[in-house]
């Protein structure tokens, strides 16, 4: 007798077939507007009782992972965790698969001790809803949660009672008060996740109206920061702040995104324009088009590195943190190619190991096309911190003519460049 997986496996032969036909004819592209809508109905459809299989797939693998290590399922495939059995099945992500075990522990039954019989689940009603089909894990987890993170103040009642809602509004059933049948045709259109959440949260909000009590030792656990993998050229940061570094970092960025000090990028030479000219008419003036979230990096950058160069850090290996950009010698004078920066692998442009260059404490080393090293600088390239009272008390701010930019603003630069053999001397340095 044929199981549901030779069944499923037959059909999913019969589902493959059917689509390299449809594929290999570009089919889709004769489509009217009105069947590209459900076929992405009906492809929803199919993703969500597909959904609904693993979900109690995975109860099942749960269930025999339990106990001594050499009689658990996941060991005889050399897997440690349910999670990690998926991932190996199904191919998919970490998160995917720990999604997948969250929703199966929710749905799971459990046996009565007198009869042996089934007891229904934690969220009977919205398992119930998953397996129709009507939802997926993604409008799952939005129903449950919110309800979750107020369980230990909710009673059994209450917790049934917003299953039993939410299960209803899955199905498009606004109220099922009488408790009869609603024919399909009454039923309102299925909700999307976030319509789901949007609920589960104001019956939380409803059975939960306190909410938790504010701890301070959950903050300071959660709190964590934390860099991952490079993508894109770029590596992506996450983690909680507390809410007293938040405030910090947001006055800092203020202080160095206010309009009055927003950076302005210098046009090529000294100019003047007509007093009654628009400042942002003058076409040698480039306009700052950077987004508010690629200015608060910049401006994060900045913290980074006068923090760097401030003194006030710790040693590293017997030397203040010291950045190490190294660059191809030919590429340096050219100003192309990419340079390396230390503490990452990701290539940077030439324009921006000159920039960081510009910026504070760098070390340079220089190689030749043998790899043997032609030039080594030292941090001693930045003007220290007399250096820069001694400058500013001589120049009283910015030397271009017309810039009132005050001192403090200023940043400090070699009249010949250090890269040329210029000294980090007050007679070589401006502002």
């Amino acid at each position: 007798m044929e199981n549901i997986v030779d069944r499923l496996e037959q059909w999913q032969a019969r589902y493959a077939s059917m689509l390299a036909e449809a594929f290999s004819s570009d089919e889709f592209a004769g489509l009217s507007d009105a069947d590209q809508v459900r076929l992405l109905e009906v492809s929803g459809r199919i993703q969500r009782g597909t959904e609904a299989v693993q979900v109690e797939t995975t109860v099942h693998i749960r269930e025999r992972s339990e106990g001594l290590r050499a009689e658990r399922l996941t060991s005889s495939y050399g897997c440690d965790r349910p999670a990690d059995l998926l991932r190996m099945a199904l191919r998919i992500d970490r998160t995917a698969s720990n999604r997948l075990v969250k929703v199966a522990g929710f749905t799971a039954r459990i046996r009565g001790i007198s009869a042996g019989e089934y007891l229904p689940a934690q969220y009977d009603s919205l398992r119930g809803a998953l397996h129709e089909g009507v939802i997926g894990v993604a409008g799952f987890l939005a129903a449950v949660e919110p309800i979750e993170a107020s369980r230990g103040r909710l009673v059994l009642e209450q917790r049934i009672d917003a299953d039993r809602q939410l299960g209803a509004f899955a199905r498009g059933i606004l109220t099922d008060a009488d408790a009869r049948p609603v024919p399909e045709g009454e039923r309102a259109p299925a909700p999307t996740p976030d319509e789901l959440g949007q609920l589960a949260h104001v019956l939380a909000a409803y059975l939960d109206p306190d909410g938790a009590e504010p701890r301070d030792d959950l903050a300071s656990r959660t709190r964590g920061l934390g860099l991952g993998a490079k993508r894109d050229g770029c590596v992506p940061i996450r983690g909680y702040l507390l809410p007293e570094v938040a405030a910090q970092l947001s006055l800092m960025w203020d202080s160095l995104l206010n309009p009055r000090v927003e950076p302005v990028a210098a046009p090529p030479g000294v100019h003047f324009v007509d007093s009654q000219q628009d400042p942002s008419e003058d076409p040698l003036v480039p306009l700052d088009d950077r987004s508010r979230l690629q200015k608060q990096h910049d401006a994060f950058a900045t913290i980074l590195m006068a923090a760097a160069r401030g003194g006030e850090l710790p040693d590293l290996g017997g030397a203040a943190p010291t950045l190490v950009v190294t660059v191809d010698a030919e590429d340096y004078a050219s100003g192309e190619g990419w340079a390396d920066v230390s503490g990452t692998d990701v290539p940077v442009p030439m324009r921006v190991a000159a920039q960081v260059g510009c910026a504070g404490g760098v070390q340079r080393v220089l190689f030749d096309e043998h790899g043997r090293i032609v030039g080594l600088g030292t941090s001693a390239r930045v003007f220290n911190a007399l250096q820069r009272r001694a400058i500013v008390a001589r120049d009283g701010g910015c030397i271009i003519p017309g810039c009132t930019i005050p001192a403090t603003w200023c940043e400090l630069h070699h009249v010949r460049d250090y890269a040329l053999g210029g000294e980090t001397h007050t007679d070589n340095g401006a502002s």
